[in-house]
């Protein structure tokens, strides 16, 4: 190739915004412009002769690897969006693209792969996420991902011919704590309340807040009624020791309604509605 054209090519190879690496056969690294050391933080001396794998976080190695081998030999390429380790350690993510290098006898002798920094549009994503299923004050899910762990549990249940709980709780007296102390005071009780909730159930098990002062705990395999009666003892005492917000001291009582899956009802709406009526049963006993 004319040499007028090399050279330019070559300039631009070491100045593209995006990283670029070239390895052997054998996963070796045999170039790498000044893109690839901003986005790794690793100079040309530090990564030629290197092996590639050190640009992936450890446990991603063997698939990373085995996904481009298939697709290069299927497609001729391989693209995809993957995580990446900085030199300092810290985890982002990258697009890239993997193409073969071929020698003058159509063999393979190495590849390239050009890799661009997405770790912000991945951050971005993930927070949105987050903020479309969990509760912005107490950190926990909210109705959306309460629903559809509902249907996951209903689905699982009806195929494995088993049981589950879901429990509706609401605060007594909240609007009145709201009125007399401030809401900034009432968020604090709200986030105590879900620790407190949190503290009360198995890892396996789910409590989210579906609005103001209601919550909803889902209790997966519970085989009868007794064992769930011991969860909501566990409740009790859990709120028989005063809140203490801002100094303050405070009692904080609930509500407890129940309905089990699928002897009281088998959609989310029925056992919503039962738990919920269970609940102001509850609450009006206790007011009596």
């Amino acid at each position: 190739m004319n040499s007028q054209i090399l050279k330019p090519r070559a300039t631009a190879f070491d100045y593209l915004f995006d990283s670029v690496v070239v390895t052997d056969s054998q996963g070796i690294i045999t170039d790498w412009n000044k893109g690839s050391e901003a986005l790794y933080g690793y100079s040309k001396e530090d990564a030629i002769g290197q092996s590639v794998s050190m640009l992936h976080v450890p446990e991603d190695t063997d698939h990373i690897t085995s996904e481009v081998i298939s697709a290069v030999g299927e497609l001729g390429k391989w693209t995809g969006e993957i995580r990446m380790l900085h030199k300092n350690g810290d985890i982002g993510w990258i697009e890239s693209m993997c193409v073969p290098i071929y020698d003058s006898n159509e063999k393979m002798v190495g590849a390239l792969g050009v890799n661009r920094n997405i770790t912000g549009r991945i951050k971005e994503a993930e927070r949105l996420q987050y903020l479309a299923h969990y509760d912005y004050l107490t950190k926990i899910p909210n109705r959306y991902l309460l629903f559809d762990r509902v249907e996951h549990l209903i689905a699982q249940s009806k195929r494995h011919k088993m049981s589950f709980a879901l429990l509706y709780i609401d605060l007594d007296k909240f609007k009145t704590i709201n009125d007399t102390k401030g809401h900034t005071f009432g968020d604090q009780v709200l986030i105590e309340t879900a620790i407190r909730l949190k503290q009360c159930i198995r890892g396996s098990d789910t409590v989210a807040r579906i609005g103001g002062d209601e919550f909803v705990i889902l209790l997966e395999e519970m085989a009868n009624k007794n064992d769930v009666s011991l969860v909501v003892e566990t409740l009790d005492k859990a709120f028989n020791k005063a809140f203490i917000v801002d100094g303050n001291n405070i009692e904080v009582c609930c509500s407890v309604g129940v309905a089990i899956y699928p002897d009281q009802g088998t959609t989310m709406d029925s056992l919503l509605a039962i738990a919920d009526k269970d609940m102001y049963k509850t609450k009006l006993r206790d007011r009596d």
